[in-house]
């Protein structure tokens, strides 16, 4: 499941991100619906009743990175800019524009700068 998504995260366009990630979608994700149970108040679910915890999962996470790419932009899903990291970077920055996914990523890649400078 894991493999899929960042499948997801690594597509080169927007477009190609979009048709990967509705084909999950169809998968994972059945049409939305309002549930209350155990005392938790209403909310929503986008999967059936049932489930084995692997497809609540994909459903889950299929349906979050979509209200988070539809949302906030299909721009803020990517890889950590840090190298040799190769974390999953979800931007919920304000000015869009996170580049790595921890401040020592970002230290790291400065330091890097800093002495191809010197």
């Amino acid at each position: 499941m894991i493999d899929d998504w960042l499948e997801v995260v690594d597509a080169p366009s927007d477009r190609e991100r979009a048709q990967l990630l509705n084909l999950q979608l169809a998968s994972a994700a059945t049409h939305p619906r309002l549930v209350d149970h155990d005392n938790e108040g209403w909310h929503l679910h986008y999967r059936d009743d049932g489930q084995s915890m692997p497809q609540v999962l994909r459903s889950v996470i299929c349906t979050g990175t979509a209200l988070h790419l539809t949302t906030r932009g299909m721009h803020r899903l990517h890889r950590c800019e840090a190298s040799p990291c190769a974390n999953v970077v979800v931007d919920v920055t304000r000015n869009g524009r996170q580049r790595y996914c921890c401040v020592r990523c970002a230290n790291r890649a400065a330091v890097r700068r800093h002495r191809a400078r010197a």
